[in-house]
């Protein structure tokens, strides 16, 4: 307990980065923000100028291992040393294909490793809340382990996009989340309109939008609205009249639903939800959408729309702002959106583009967005190279830290940006670090600091592979004197990891 209040004192003190008002900086300039909720709003841009002075934001990252590292926590979730040497080596165009050519990549180690972890995903009413603590560990575990990290991480950006909540699709039907996780995954660099219309037929969405219960008397408009608004075109590129036609051509979708074994109950456990369209709730009548007239149907709808200039804007401009800044320039969205349509829409080839782009590797991009909770741990258990099942990760926890998967906030997903650091969340994200970190008070074996005899070169590994060596020599001091009054080397580890991983530095990607 000793030890533990004082880490925290050292964290909160005078001699820390966040005592040194790094911390404070980057809360205050989430608060004077507003908390926006939105990612356009540039608090990340603020918090990197509270903690390095940069003259040309324009500038591309001059150093290779710097380049590397920020490349690999944007196309996944941060890597090891050994990775980011490795990546250092590569030129844009080589590092990018081998993060989007993962297909080529034997992730049969994960495939292993889930498999071991024998993850119960069963739905029974005493064991609800340990269904959905497993989905969120088989997931949390694949972004861990894998060998494929744009994969784990473009399923991650489609769930945020085309979102869906475990609450709302019914707690029972649990397990239609795991198929969406999985068709994210399965779709994730494909054609986008390909991606759209199969989400369009997924048993989850059409749960979570309730067009399980759109019928031709009574077309129920909130998919057809959010397909629009939020998946594809936004705000102010359809009328009211666009959402109207499009929900009668989404009438009649329909997924077979669970067998009944008596007394009203459902088998969910043998379930396998297939996709139908119900005849006599379908409207063939016609419709006129987007000027164009005929008797559509749901993918018709998506044609028309991809066939709009505003949906590859859309896309390019949300891809970009995934993965390089918030404020692209038109001339790089124009850039972009050549290559949508060059490509027939798909997805890798757009990503490549952003990952070999002067913009994805400029100052302005890096360290430009406040990590999310899921990228605050996961980052961490892939630099420290930690063995989890995560078990010890307990749900209220993450959900102080305003992130819970399978579990967004509304249709919107998470607003990102600003709100991943308030006040609350910062102090949450350090308590939930400490526990971590700290087992019952224990400190957990962290194998990327093992090695270092020294207190002096342990700190030197830890700032190097979490944030870039990137840091005042006074925060650099503090870490170092403190890791030499610690006598234990896994004590020390931890210790230090702690840190590292509290420091406002770590809080940006």
């Amino acid at each position: 307990m000793e030890r533990t209040t004082t880490r925290r004192a050292l964290l909160a003190g005078t001699a820390t980065l966040a005592a040194a008002g790094a911390a404070a900086a980057i809360v205050g300039v989430v608060e004077q923000s507003g908390g926006g909720g939105s990612k356009k709003d540039e608090s990340a841009k603020g918090a990197v100028a509270t903690t390095k002075a940069v003259k040309n934001l324009d500038a591309p990252i001059d150093d290779p291992k710097r380049r590397a590292a920020h490349l690999l926590r944007r196309a996944g979730f941060g890597g090891t040393q050994a990775e980011i040497d490795a990546f250092a080596k590569l030129s844009r165009e080589d590092a990018a294909d081998r993060l989007v050519n993962y297909e080529t990549i034997d992730n049969s180690a994960l495939d292993a490793r889930l498999l071991k972890g024998g993850f119960d995903f069963t739905y029974s009413q005493n064991q609800l809340v340990r269904a959905i603590f497993n989905m969120q560990r088989w997931w949390l575990t694949r972004m861990a382990y894998t060998a494929r990290p744009l994969e784990e991480r473009m399923t991650l950006i489609w769930h945020g996009l085309l979102t869906s909540q475990v609450s709302k699709v019914g707690v029972p039907f649990s397990k239609l989340m795991l198929a969406q996780n999985e068709l994210f995954r399965t779709n994730a660099l494909g054609k986008y309109d390909s991606l759209v219309k199969a989400v369009s037929r997924d048993p989850a969405m059409l749960y979570y939008l309730d067009n399980i219960e759109s019928t031709k008397a009574h077309p129920n408009e909130n998919y057809a609205r959010e397909l629009m608004e939020l998946f594809t075109l936004g705000e102010g590129h359809y009328t009211e009249q666009d959402i109207r036609e499009s929900a009668r051509s989404f009438t009649g979708w329909r997924v077979t639903p669970p067998t009944r074994t008596g007394d009203n109950e459902r088998d969910i456990a043998t379930w396998n939800p297939v996709f139908f369209v119900q005849p006599a709730q379908h409207d063939t009548g016609a419709k006129t959408f987007m000027g164009k007239t005929g008797n559509f149907n749901g993918d018709d709808i998506v044609d028309i729309i991809m066939e709009q200039p505003q949906a590859g804007r859309f896309l390019c401009t949300r891809l970009f702002t995934e993965f390089a800044n918030y404020n692209p320039d038109k001339k790089t969205i124009d850039k972009l959106v050549a290559v949508w349509e060059s490509s027939g829409h798909r997805v890798k080839d757009i990503v490549r583009a952003i990952l070999v782009s002067d913009e994805f590797y400029s100052e302005r991009s890096y360290r430009g967005f406040v990590r999310s909770p899921v990228e605050l741990l996961v980052g961490a258990v892939r630099a420290l190279q930690i063995e989890t099942d995560f078990t010890p990760i307990a749900t209220q926890e993450f959900r102080t830290m305003d992130q819970t998967l399978f579990e967004p906030p509304n249709v919107a997903g998470w607003p990102g940006g600003s709100v991943w650091l308030s006040s609350s969340t910062f102090y949450a994200r350090a308590n939930f670090l400490d526990t971590f970190l700290f087992r019952r008070n224990r400190p957990i074996e962290l194998p990327a600091l093992a090695g270092a005899p020294t207190p002096q070169t342990m700190a030197d590994v830890a700032l190097k592979v979490l944030v870039d060596d990137n840091v005042a020599a006074d925060a650099r001091k503090s870490i170092t004197e403190y890791a030499g009054t610690v006598t234990n080397p896994t004590e020390r580890a931890a210790a230090v990891a702690y840190l590292v991983l509290a420091s406002p530095e770590y809080q940006l990607i």
